[in-house]
């Protein structure tokens, strides 16, 4: 080892020692270690657990690291708490992020699985999740981190609602036999996702009063989940609820959308809403004061200009660290900033994915729609009108919203030989048929392994194993 480099860890030893005792009245490290790995050399502050006793939260703090850091001349400080209370400073090299990362296989539920920063997996939990903005150039990543995000949100059993213009990062092909709703491509079509998304809302309101039994309503879905496994079967699981919107922006544009998506922004978390809205080009106009603080997460990638990016990610100095990076390499903010390479999903991974699921849900309709298209069918020559909906039990705007859904879609047509009355056409049919869907999706997809996704879930990949905070 070089004088040079001694000299270097010599002066991180004495630096760390005097900020720590003499500017901050802490207790030193107790031990110093030397490491090395690749081009890199790390020096390890181990501290005896029973000197810092209850300071632990102050040794810990971001404040704290970036004192230190800013004494050592900005060398990246990583606080460690895996194995005893470390920090690991780098004395030589540089810390680079992998260019690609494999999506390694899905966490617990409701975890969703990012990708890697310098200090480890980026792997927040739904509630701290919340709702995402993402913004990327064509070729970024865009669509890979949608992928990312709705898949897990899938794999969870969450609701999922789709609106994607162009019907290629979500064929509707696929998953119209996946989402809760067929998937939307205009804004006429959000507008019926959202309003669907709005009862649901109303059903979930009237629920949590239920599960209350006069007293307070639980505070949010994960409240009323804890007291529905307490029933004894008397309350049903509420799944979180999904709504992913590409190319957003143009949506946003719309006074009408705008306010209905504001409002589900601001209403919908309590009742396990999430929202994913990705576009290329975001401008401060389209994404006003009034949605800003709502979209909890925020993830950059390169876009189209900078201005973009600082809209995304609301800073100006990370609008700019973004651009020109790589495929995948991004910014992701949540509590703090931190630049991360996202995982990439690899289309033998969705294959496989979606063949499993679309398996095992063979249609969008729910059990209580398949039913009225069967009641249709034995007692009204399959007519699905406004006056047999309202005779069958359902109010007039959700008779409405159901026929104008269902006609929009294909699924009822005017039928000059009864009247010009709506009736369940062969595409409604073919949504209520296992083995139809079933042959649809065969004839759709590549043929392929059923295990593949094991075999790329178990591959060895790269990690980082820096478990704390960093400065």
């Amino acid at each position: 080892m070089s004088n040079n480099i001694l000299n270097i860890i010599n002066g991180i030893v004495t630096t760390v020692d005097q900020v720590l005792s003499e500017q901050m009245g802490l207790t030193p490290p107790d031990q110093y270690d030397i490491s090395k790995r690749e081009n890199r050399i790390y020096v390890t502050a181990t501290f005896d657990p029973m000197l810092i006793g209850r300071n632990l939260k102050t040794y810990e703090h971001p404040d704290t690291l970036r004192v230190i850091k800013n004494a050592l001349g900005g060398l990246p400080v990583v606080c460690i708490q895996k194995t005893g209370f470390r920090y690991v400073i780098l004395a030589s090299g540089k810390l680079n992020l992998p260019r690609s990362m494999e999506f390694p296989g899905f966490g617990t539920v409701d975890k969703f699985r990012l990708g890697v920063c310098l200090r480890g997996e980026v792997a927040p939990i739904a509630s701290r999740l919340g709702n995402v903005l993402i913004g990327a150039n064509q070729g970024a990543g865009k669509s890979n981190v949608e992928k990312l995000l709705v898949h897990q949100a899938r794999a969870a059993g969450w609701k999922i609602y789709i609106c994607d213009p162009d019907g290629h990062t979500f064929n509707p092909d696929i998953w119209n036999t996946i989402a809760s709703a067929p998937v939307g491509s205009s804004p006429a079509d959000l507008e019926l996702i959202m309003d669907r998304i709005y009862e649901e809302i109303a059903d979930r309101a009237i629920l949590f009063r239920q599960i209350a039994q006069g007293s307070i309503p639980p505070a949010d879905v994960d409240a009323y989940n804890v007291l529905a496994e307490k029933s004894n079967g008397a309350f049903k699981h509420l799944p979180r609820i999904l709504l992913s919107v590409d190319e957003a922006n143009s949506y946003m544009s719309n006074k009408q959308l705008f306010k209905k998506l504001a409002d589900l922004l601001r209403r919908g978390r309590k009742w396990g809403l999430h929202i994913f809205l990705a576009g290329h080009e975001w401008h401060k106009e389209v994404v006003s004061a009034e949605v800003n603080d709502m979209l909890q997460t925020r993830i950059g990638l390169t876009t189209a200009n900078e201005e973009s990016s600082q809209v995304v990610l609301r800073s100006r100095r990370w609008g700019k660290w973004v651009m020109g990076k790589p495929a995948g390499r991004g910014v992701i903010r949540i509590d703090q900033y931190q630049p991360m390479q996202f995982y990439l999903v690899t289309d033998e991974m969705e294959r496989a994915w979606l063949s499993s699921s679309v398996s095992a849900i063979y249609s969008p309709l729910s059990e209580a729609e398949r039913n009225l298209v069967q009641r249709s069918i034995n007692e009204a020559d399959s007519k699905m009108t406004l006056g047999l909906l309202q005779l069958w039990g359902m109010g007039p705007n959700e008779a409405r919203n159901l026929v104008e859904t269902w006609e929009q879609n294909g699924w009822l047509a005017k039928d000059p030989k009864k009247g010009n009355a709506r009736v369940i056409t062969q595409k409604l049919l073919d949504l209520t048929n296992p083995a139809v869907l079933a042959s649809n999706h065969q004839t759709a997809q590549t043929p392929s392994n059923p295990q593949i996704w094991h075999q790329t879930a178990n591959k060895p990949h790269q990690t980082l194993d820096f478990g704390g905070a960093i400065a």
